[in-house]
């Protein structure tokens, strides 16, 4: 990896800074010139499809990995590549891959966690004790982990990431296979250690209802970065642009009625209800028609449509920079 040029302290707010990383696997480029910034005690969402570069670029982020170039650097002057063992300290990282002994009880793993942190026994048992009570597992502390549903599993996965109270999590996709209410419970905890104790989130999420409860956001895409921002501010590149029009008729005829239109980039069903997006400047046209299946009206774009707009995007530009 050639050296990177010095780079001036983090701007205030500013936890940790992605700068132009990228990683190889052979000829195979998994991450490609990524540059974002974590701010200090928010919640950083960070999205993209499976195999776009999400888990790759968090586990150079947390040391795990050598950038092949770029670099991380952390508030206070740390260097994630070449401060490996002191970043790690500052951290906590709950992968998607359980990392629990499923032949140790609960109560096991987490005391096998909090030795490899450095915990001394009588602060270990007050974390192990607040957390199981904050997830609600404390009558499973005796349980063998294999027996454990995967939700339940989750939670105490996160509980071992958290038992050095680290200044920034890392969280890859905590609540795959979790039900409605864990989710609600990982988030409510998400919320709290960001809002009341200061602490740094980073989220990589498949559900994009999580995504918008992000303070700020990116997104990835075959390795490289194609947008950022608030969620609300994300949603300003199609707001105006996205119509729907209730249905009365047949929904999968009205749709296919007008998919090909010209005026429009993306035709899509919403229950009963037909969604487009107009494409730019042809926002009266396609209003005039949609005005053949009923009365359109401006719909709230979601992140959902914002990236798929973006991929859409991103697709049209390599495409053309291909001819």
């Amino acid at each position: 990896m050639k050296a990177s040029p010095p780079l001036p302290p983090l701007p205030e707010g500013v936890f940790l800074r992605a700068e132009r990383l990228v990683k190889k696997f052979g000829d195979f480029v998994a991450v490609n010139g990524v540059s974002f910034d974590i701010p200090r005690g928010k919640v950083f969402g960070f999205l993209g499809p499976n195999g776009s570069g999400k888990s790759t670029t968090i586990r150079m982020l947390t040391g795990l990995l050598t950038p092949t170039d770029g670099r991380a650097v952390a508030f206070g002057g740390l260097e994630v590549t070449r401060d490996t063992e002191a970043w790690k300290k500052r951290l906590g990282y709950m992968s998607q891959k359980f990392s629990l002994y499923l032949d140790l009880t609960v109560e096991e793993n987490l005391r096998f966690f909090g030795t490899v942190y450095g915990l001394a026994n009588h602060r270990l048992a007050e974390r192990i004790g607040a957390l199981a009570d904050r997830l609600h597992f404390r009558r499973l502390l005796g349980t063998v982990t294999e027996s454990l549903s995967t939700g339940m599993r989750q939670r105490v996965a996160l509980a071992a990431s958290l038992l050095h109270e680290p200044e920034l999590l890392f969280l890859d996709e905590p609540t795959g296979g979790v039900d409605p209410k864990g989710r609600r419970l990982f988030w409510d905890l998400i919320y709290e250690l960001a809002a009341e104790r200061g602490m740094t989130v980073l989220v990589t999420t498949h559900y994009m209802d999580e995504a918008e409860q992000c303070d700020s956001l990116a997104f990835i895409l075959n390795g490289e970065l194609i947008a950022q921002g608030a969620p609300h501010e994300l949603k300003r590149r199609i707001a105006g642009r996205l119509l729907e029009v209730p249905l009365e008729g047949e929904p999968f005829a009205a749709l296919a009625k007008v998919r090909s239109a010209p005026e429009l980039e993306d035709a899509y069903l919403f229950g009963l209800r037909l969604r487009a997006l107009a494409r730019e400047g042809s926002v009266g046209a396609a209003s005039a028609l949609l005005g053949s299946l009923g009365t359109p009206e401006p719909a709230e774009p979601s992140l959902e449509d914002v990236f798929v707009d973006l991929a859409r995007d991103y697709a049209r530009t390599h495409e053309e920079k291909a001819a």
